[in-house]
C-alpha cells in the first residue's frame, strides 16, 4: 500500500495541474473530467470537479444552451452534468433530429456518438420523448454493431448509469488504453495504481468479514443459510468502493451477513410456531428476560442479531455517533415484522394484492435498512436528519425498492420456490389481480423499474437546489448516492438471474474481476 502511495502521489499533483490550469477549452475540460471520473478515482479532485462544472453550467446557462458541439459531446456533457445533479435540458439533441423529430440516419456513423447518445438517454426523466426516441435509435444501432464491437455488447448488457461504477471503471480502462488518439499516458498509469491500490484493500477488507464470521462460527451455527460473506463484502463495494470507506464497507458487510441470515430464516427454514416466538422476542429486545428457545437455531439467531447491534453500538459510540444504533435497531425490527406478515400469508394460504404485497416488500427488499446502514460508517455523515428521512418513504426511497423488490422477484421467483419459500411474489400478485399472463407482466414490471431509474434521475436532479433545515423530502448527494447504488447492486445481483443463490452463473465473473489481479 505504502509503495502504491508513493507512485500514485506526483501523478494526482500532475493531474490537479491539468485540471485547474487557465485553459477555457470547454470541451477539452469536459472530456478530461468524464475520463478522470470513468477511469475510477474522481475522489481525489471532486472539489476541482464541482468547482468547474458549476462554472461550465453558468456559462452553458447564459447562452441558453446553444452548443456549437457534436453528437459524442454534447451527450457525454449532458450526461455528466445530470450525473452531478445540474438540469440541463434535453432540448440540445433537438438540432440531431430531422422535422420529423426522428434522429437523423446519418449519425450512424458516429459510433462514438452513438455509444455517448445511449449513455446519456439513461439519465432520461418522465414526459422526455426525444430521449426515450434516442434509447430506441441507439439501442437498435448498438445491437447491429455488437457482434464485432465489445464496447456495445457491454453498454447493452449494462449501462453506465446503471451499473456497478468499480467494474465500469476497469472496463474503461481497458477501452481508454486502446484509445490511442486520445490515450493519455499518465491519467492511465495513475487508473492503473489505483485500481490496484483498492483491489488490494477491498481484499483485506473481505479477509476480516471472512474472519469475523469464522470467529462467531455462523458456518455452523446457521448450516441451512447460503454463505455468502463473499456476496456481502462485494455489495458494499457497489454502494461504496472508494479508499475513504473502508470502515464504511465492512460494517455494511457484516450487517449485511446479518439481513442473509434473517431472511433464509424466515423465507425458507423455521416454522410459523418458531417464527412467532422469535418475532415476539425480538420486540422484547432483551437476552436476558426471555426463557431459551426451543430450537437452538433459535437461540443462536436471536443472540447473533442482539450481540452485533450491541457491538456495532459501542463502535458508533466511539466515532461520535451513538444515535445511529437507534436507526439501525428500528429498521431490523421493522424488517421482522414485515418477514412475519408474510409467513402469516403462507400459513393462512392468502394470495395478497400486488398494492398489499409491495407495501410490505418495498421493506423486504432492504433498500431503507441498507441505506441506513451505509450511512453509518460515513465520516460525513454526522447528524440524524438522513437517518429520519431514511426511516420515511420518500420519492428515492419509494424507487430504489421498487426496482429492488421487482427485479429480485423477477430473478428469484422459481429459485425460492425450490428451496421452500412458498409465498406469492409480485408477479403472481400482478398476475391475479389483473389476470394476466406471466409475460404481460414481465413487460409492464420492465417499465416500473424504468419509471423508478427516471424517479431517481429526477431526484438527483434537487441536489444542487438550495434548501433549507425543514426540507426532509429531498435527500444530501452522499445520501441519495447510497441509494442511488443500491438501485445499480439491484441490477448488478438480479439483472440476469438470481445472483445471490446462483452465483457461478451469473455474478461470479464481476466478483472475480473485483478481488483477483
Amino acid at each position: 500500500m505504502d509503495e502504491y502511495a508513493k507512485e500514485i502521489k506526483p501523478l494526482k499533483d500532475e493531474v490537479r495541474l491539468i485540471l485547474m490550469d487557465n485553459s477555457t477549452d470547454l470541451p477539452q475540460k469536459m472530456r478530461l473530467i468524464d475520463v478522470v471520473e470513468r477511469l475510477g478515482f474522481p475522489y481525489y479532485f471532486e472539489n476541482e470537479i464541482k468547482e468547474l462544472l458549476k462554472k461550465f453550467y453558468t456559462q452553458l446557462k447564459k447562452s441558453n444552451f446553444v452548443m456549437a458541439y457534436d453528437l459524442s459531446d454534447t451527450a457525454s456533457f449532458f450526461r455528466i452534468f445530470r450525473q452531478h445533479g445540474y438540469s440541463m435540458p434535453c432540448d440540445v439533441f433537438y438540432k440531431f433530429t430531422n422535422n420529423k423529430g426522428k434522429f437523423k440516419e446519418s449519425s450512424r456513423s458516429d459510433e462514438r456518438g452513438m455509444l455517448s447518445l445511449y449513455e446519456a438517454a439513461h439519465l432520461r426523466i418522465h414526459d422526455e420523448h426525444i430521449l426515450e426516441e434516442a434509447l430506441t435509435f441507439t439501442t437498435d444501432f448498438l445491437n447491429s454493431i455488437s457482434t464485432f464491437s465489445e464496447q456495445a455488447r457491454l453498454a447493452l448488457k449494462q449501462p453506465l448509469h446503471r451499473g456497478n461504477q468499480r467494474l465500469q471503471s476497469q472496463r474503461f480502462i481497458n477501452f481508454y488504453e486502446q484509445d490511442f488518439e486520445s490515450c493519455d499516458e499518465k491519467l492511465l498509469q495513475l487508473a492503473k495504481l489505483e485500481f490496484n491500490r483498492l483491489q488490494l484493500l477491498h481484499c483485506q477488507e473481505l479477509s476480516q468479514i471472512k474472519e469475523w464470521c469464522t470467529n462467531l462460527d455462523l458456518a455452523r451455527k446457521f448450516p441451512y443459510i447460503r454463505q455468502r460473506y463473499v456476496e456481502s463484502h462485494y455489495m458494499s463495494t457497489i454502494v461504496y468502493y472508494e479508499p475513504q470507506y473502508s470502515f464504511a464497507r465492512v460494517l455494511f458487510a457484516k450487517f449485511y451477513v446479518l439481513l442473509g441470515v434473517l431472511d433464509d430464516t424466515y423465507d425458507a427454514y423455521g416454522t410459523f410456531e418458531e417464527l412467532e416466538g422469535l418475532t415476539d422476542a425480538f420486540e422484547r429486545w432483551d437476552l436476558n428476560s426471555i426463557e431459551k428457545f426451543s430450537q437452538d437455531y433459535m437461540n443462536n439467531m436471536y443472540e447473533f442479531v442482539i450481540n452485533t447491534l450491541d457491538d456495532v453500538a459501542k463502535e458508533m459510540t466511539s466515532i461520535g455517533k451513538p444515535y445511529a444504533i437507534y436507526f439501525a435497531k428500528e429498521h431490523v425490527q421493522r424488517l421482522i415484522r414485515n418477514y412475519y406478515t408474510e409467513i402469516k400469508w403462507m400459513k393462512s394460504r392468502y394470495v395478497p394484492t400486488f398494492e398489499e404485497y409491495m407495501f410490505n416488500g418495498r421493506n423486504t427488499c432492504c433498500m431503507q435498512i441498507l441505506g441506513t446502514l451505509s450511512l453509518m460508517g460515513m465520516e460525513e455523515v454526522t447528524e440524524t436528519k438522513p437517518y429520519i428521512q431514511l426511516l420515511q418513504y420518500n420519492k428515492v426511497t419509494i424507487a430504489s425498492s421498487n426496482i429492488g423488490r421487482v427485479m429480485d422477484d423477477m430473478a428469484t421467483g422459481e429459485a425460492e420456490l425450490a428451496r421452500g419459500v412458498r409465498l406469492a411474489t409480485s408477479v403472481e400478485c400482478y398476475m391475479k389481480d389483473y389476470n394476466m399472463s406471466k409475460e404481460e407482466v414481465l413487460q409492464i414490471f420492465q417499465k416500473i423499474i424504468d419509471d423508478a431509474w427516471k424517479d431517481l434521475v429526477n431526484e438527483g436532479l434537487l441536489i444542487n437546489q438550495c434548501r433549507n433545515d425543514d426540507d426532509y423530502d429531498h435527500l444530501s448527494k452522499p445520501v441519495y448516492d447510497r441509494i442511488l447504488n443500491l438501485a445499480r447492486a439491484a441490477e448488478s445481483f438480479y439483472k440476469f438471474g438470481d445472483g445471490l443463490t446462483f452465483v457461478k452463473t451469473t455474478i461470479k465473473q464481476d466478483i472475480v474481476s473485483t478481488y483477483v489481479p
